[in-house]
């Protein structure tokens, strides 16, 4: 065989090698690297990865997966489960509430089982700052349900488990670690009941 043949064979294996390798590793590291830089403090999770501007390619790899539109400026909640450590479930009713978050602009958005949005006949997702109605002290209470509720209501639809994310934009010094993160006063999540 010639010698140009043996490179461009020996080229290709390393090509095809090198890829399988990185396609079944790529993933595990950049979860495993993503999650030393995650914080909680009750149901609320945050990876401060998220929209790092000097984040390592590996952490830049699963914010490209898992953190859409992460800007530098906000910090990213999540929260599967309420106070309890239950999973959020369709056909349960949750209160959730607490104190204003101190951030600029904040929302509180609903999202299913895979992490789109319930699709539901009042076209409504989350509350923020903006649009939602405090209570007199400055809190706020928010109602998840299938059935509708007064006041500030998240329609759960037909979703069977769901999960809420808490962005706060131009937020106090309070969330930006996971020493401070625990005095934060994050909302609580509180399963009122469940329908048969």
């Amino acid at each position: 065989m010639k010698k140009p043949y043996k490179f461009l064979i020996a080229a290709l294996v390393v090509i095809v090698a090198g890829g399988t390798i990185g396609f079944f590793t790529v993933n595990p590291i950049a979860n495993l690297v993503a999650s030393a830089s995650s914080a909680t403090s009750g149901p609320w999770s945050v990876n401060y990865a998220y929209g790092s501007s000097g984040a390592n390619p590996y952490v830049k790899a699963w914010v490209a997966e898992n953190g859409l539109f992460a800007v530098t400026i906000s910090t990213y909640l999540d929260a599967f489960t309420d106070d309890n450590g239950q999973p959020i479930m369709g056909g349960c009713d949750y209160l959730i509430q607490g104190p204003a978050p101190a951030a600029r602009y904040w929302n509180i958005t609903v999202y299913n089982q895979d992490g789109f949005l319930i699709q539901n006949d009042q076209n409504r997702w989350s509350f923020s700052s903006t649009d939602i109605t405090f209570e007199p002290d400055g809190s706020f209470k928010i109602y998840l349900s299938t059935t509708p509720k007064t006041g500030n209501w998240l329609p759960e639809g037909n979703a069977k488990t769901l999960n809420l994310f808490l962005r706060l934009h131009g937020p106090g010094t309070v969330y930006l670690n996971a020493k401070t993160l625990k005095t934060a006063g994050l909302p609580s999540i509180t399963k009122e009941g469940c329908q048969q």
